[in-house]
């Protein structure tokens, strides 16, 4: 009885004490997100850019000749990105009047008609052009947003990069070495977690969004370069995120295309993501994630309140993180194998 009580107590103490450190933990997430969040996508990546530094290090590079010419590749690349994607959604934009015109004669066409019994009504409805240009900027406006903290994402991947290349010497003499072997599975695990999930994942979605931007120039969607990036972003959102890319192009397949090409374009969008977001996608990560469906639907919508859609986009590394942080300490084990999808396969079984 009373090791059993000595046990609950701990437990219930790794409990008490884990909730003061969650509450810190989302108080500080929301108050000092200007600093918190571009560490966090400078961290990401470093992930992404380190597989790419070490191949050309291996192959004669200096390291840091490697690091410098994969970051300025990555800064050529998102500058270039985002000059074409700016004068694409100019274009967009100067289309909206015409978008918002087709609309309304959609409305007024499917108006008091009957399908099924029920009677169509679009009673208070009215989208006008200035609200269409409001609703695709306001779309926009965390991407938008997002590039202007490139630069400071830019000095602190510097400094992860400077840090990550001396840390493990320094705790391999800072720690005794029960302490530094236990550090350093975690520290391992974690890299390897979130390397496989950043470069299968951004593997993954750049494949989605290019084969989303073919079937919109195909099938001459306007903004299709807008569509597609949506489409690469969302990507990381687990479930939902791509289903929510579908939805603008196949409005205006709706406004602007016959009804049988609009009703073809939903579905090679809708194959494309199945093709990508279930075979693709589930055999190359396998089960290498094991989290709840639900725990990630639940982390997504918890990030979402915290950081909108930037905070989506990052909800699964982040969960990734955590629950390879908790199975590697013995006090926490419980609470990871509770966040998996599936239980762990005992010596007997």
């Amino acid at each position: 009885m009373g090791m059993f009580s000595a046990q609950f107590g701990d437990r219930l103490r790794t409990l008490s004490h884990g909730a003061i450190f969650l509450t810190i933990l989302v108080l500080a997430l929301i108050h000092l997100r200007p600093v918190v969040e571009p560490f966090i996508i400078a961290v990401f990546i470093y992930f992404l850019l380190a597989p790419g530094a070490h191949w050309l290090n291996d192959r004669g590079m200096p390291l840091f000749a490697a690091y410098v010419l994969v970051v300025t590749s990555l800064a050529g690349l998102f500058i270039l990105v985002g000059m074409w994607l700016y004068q694409d959604l100019s274009t967009f934009l100067e289309g909206v009047p015409e978008y918002s015109a087709k609309l309304d004669e959609l409305i007024a066409k499917w108006e008091g008609e009957t399908i099924l019994g029920f009677t169509i009504s679009f009673e208070g409805l009215n989208v006008s052009s200035s609200q269409l240009e409001s609703t695709v900027l306001s779309l926009f406006g965390e991407i938008s947003s997002f590039a202007s903290l490139m630069l400071t994402v830019f000095v602190f991947l510097v400094f992860i990069i400077l840090e990550a290349e001396t840390l493990p010497k320094r705790l391999a003499a800072a720690y005794p070495s029960d302490i530094e072997e236990n550090l350093k599975d975690i520290l391992t695990d974690i890299g390897e977690g979130v390397y496989r999930y950043v470069i299968l994942k951004t593997a993954v979605s750049f494949g989605a969004g290019v084969v989303t931007a073919i079937i919109l120039i195909a099938m001459g969607i306007p903004g299709w370069l807008l569509w597609s990036m949506l489409t690469f972003l969302l990507s990381y959102v687990p479930y939902i995120g791509s289903l929510v890319a579908l939805i603008p192009p196949a409005i205006l397949g709706f406004l602007l295309l016959e009804p049988t090409s609009a009703v073809l374009l939903v579905v090679l969008l809708i194959v494309k993501e199945q093709i990508w977001g279930q075979f693709i996608e589930n055999k190359l990560f396998g089960s290498s994630l094991d989290i709840s469906p639900i725990v990630l639907l639940l982390v997504t919508a918890f990030w979402f309140w915290m950081w909108g859609i930037m905070g989506m986009i990052l909800a699964v590394p982040m969960a990734v993180i955590v629950k390879i942080i908790l199975s590697n300490i013995p006090e926490t084990r419980p609470i990871s194998i509770l966040l998996s999808e599936r239980a762990p396969v005992t010596e007997e079984e």
